[in-house]
């Protein structure tokens, strides 16, 4: 499945002219890979010397981490927190806010209070063709120990504005910087008006017949999937 057909325009990024080469640009998901994915290899031995594939050769786990786009953070921050959370300041030498505090009354019952809500800016407005949304989340299967940021789905055909990204920092207490360029939120856009309805159906005798062919087929190739299902993003 293609994001966009190649007579379908292009997903577009824009940002003002003093920002231009200076902050980090957006980019696709699949072009910068995790260090540590890279270095898995494609098959390991197990304990009894059989081997078998790693994550590496997993097709669903490879598509969630290199679908889309990645949006990094625009500028080196330095953040103080104390108070387990509930105290957080920060500091940046660049001429735009890289943070803003999030109103804590806006989530009061999330199980996160009382640590201190933020808002990431984002410098970059996106437009899709017309009838896609973009579906907004932390990068997937790409471990992040300083940001807890929220998912959202914004209908980015319509609404041309700045979509920034409230959520959580993970450290409790001390002082750090974060810097420029650190992925922020994975950009996914689909198409709208799927049908919202679903069958909840009873496994059938032609069901139950399809599900033994594949795992028949699987017995017999073990990359089944990958080699005749997967089709490649």
């Amino acid at each position: 499945m293609k994001l966009f057909s190649p007579s379908e325009p292009k997903l577009k990024f824009y940002c003002d002219d003093r920002k231009t080469g200076v902050i980090p640009e957006p980019y696709q998901s699949r072009k910068v890979m995790p260090d540590w994915y890279k270095k898995l290899p494609n098959y390991a031995n197990r304990e009894d010397g059989m081997e078998i594939p790693t994550l590496k050769r997993c097709p669903p786990f490879l598509d969630a981490l290199s679908t889309g786009w990645i949006i990094p953070l625009a500028a080196d921050i330095t953040v103080k927190v104390v108070d387990n959370g509930a105290g957080v300041t920060w500091d940046t030498t660049f001429f735009e806010p890289i943070f803003e505090h999030h109103n804590m009354v806006q989530i009061s019952t999330h199980p996160n209070v009382p640590t201190i809500p933020i808002k990431v800016m984002n410098h970059w407005l996106i437009e899709t063709p017309p009838g896609w949304s973009c579906l907004f989340v932390p990068p997937l299967n790409r471990p992040d120990d300083i940001f807890d940021l929220f998912s959202g789905i914004v209908e980015t055909d319509k609404y041309f504005e700045y979509i920034n990204f409230p959520g959580f920092l993970k450290m409790r207490e001390g002082s750090f910087t974060i810097k420029r360029g650190h992925p922020l939120m994975q950009v996914i856009p689909f198409k709208r008006n799927f049908d919202k309805e679903a069958e909840i159906l009873e496994l059938n005798s032609e069901a139950i017949k399809k599900l033994q062919h594949t795992k028949d087929r699987k017995a017999s190739w073990f990359s089944l999937y990958r080699d005749s299902m997967w089709e490649k993003k």
